[in-house]
């Protein structure tokens, strides 16, 4: 005897059905990718917001959020802060490896001496990108005013690395070779006063620290796509076993072998 099974399956297997089925797969991976769109807009929307509430904080001197030796504040990643002081060329170094607009580069890493609590200390600043070693220029050790984004300490990475070229900053390692007393952290710059990095130099956009989350109200529209593909995939099943019960019920009436 056919069972109802065998119904389903013959029921599907039917041009009509295979082509519905067809249907359904281009509907489920077209919702899949809607949904997953959401998600990723729900993500880059909540950077896009911590970024501006970043951007917006008040720059404050960095003598009032750290000194050097102090451990990095726990609230300081991102933080706008400003400096003034003289920079030592003498230790500037590239970190190489880093990207802009998804072009490979180099960071150009050049410390700062500053004046805090009446000594002097080395705080290292990214000065910009360059695609080129050749382009880091060494600006002049007139006095400035820094102003940046903090950020922590990096891990040192890579040390087989030409001389003038470190893989991280690494303030750990940079109080082995550093003389002066050191900041654990350093600052992206956005702004000198007067300017003495040359053009060649492109600033670095400060990153985003901290949770970004996610925004909620795409998250729900995420989770409705991926609601009306298994809400497709259970119509599809249940219309294809309503078809095939009529046939079932038939062969079971009338005897039909299997």
């Amino acid at each position: 005897m056919i069972t109802y099974p065998d119904t389903v399956i013959r029921t599907a297997l039917k041009p009509a059905w295979l082509a519905l089925l067809a249907l359904l797969a281009v509907v489920v991976v077209a919702f899949y990718q809607l949904g997953m769109w959401q998600l990723g807009v729900s993500s880059n929307k909540a950077a896009r917001e911590l970024a501006q509430t970043q951007s917006a904080l008040q720059v404050q001197p960095l003598s009032q959020i750290t000194g050097p030796h102090e451990a990095f504040p726990p609230y300081g990643a991102g933080l706008p802060v400003w400096t003034e002081g003289e920079y030592v060329v003498a230790d500037q170094f590239l970190v190489p490896r880093r990207l802009l607009d998804g072009q490979p580069g180099y960071w150009v890493v050049t410390p700062l001496r500053t004046m805090s609590a009446g000594e002097t200390a080395l705080l290292p600043v990214v000065r910009g990108f360059v695609t080129d070693p050749d382009q880091a220029d060494r600006p002049s050790e007139s006095h400035i005013r820094v102003s940046g984004s903090l950020a922590p300490s990096e891990h040192a990475g890579t040390a087989d690395l030409p001389k003038g070229q470190r893989g991280g900053i690494d303030t750990a390692d940079l109080v082995n070779d550093w003389d002066e007393p050191l900041y654990n952290g350093f600052v992206f710059l956005t702004d000198e006063e007067p300017r003495v990095s040359g053009e060649a130099i492109v600033r670095v956009p400060p990153p985003v620290f901290g949770e970004g989350g996610v925004n909620l109200r795409n998250v729900g529209y995420a989770l409705q796509w991926f609601v009306f593909a298994l809400f497709a995939i259970y119509m599809y099943f249940r219309f294809l076993h309503e078809a095939a019960r009529p046939a079932a019920l038939t062969s079971t009436t009338s005897g039909d072998p299997a």
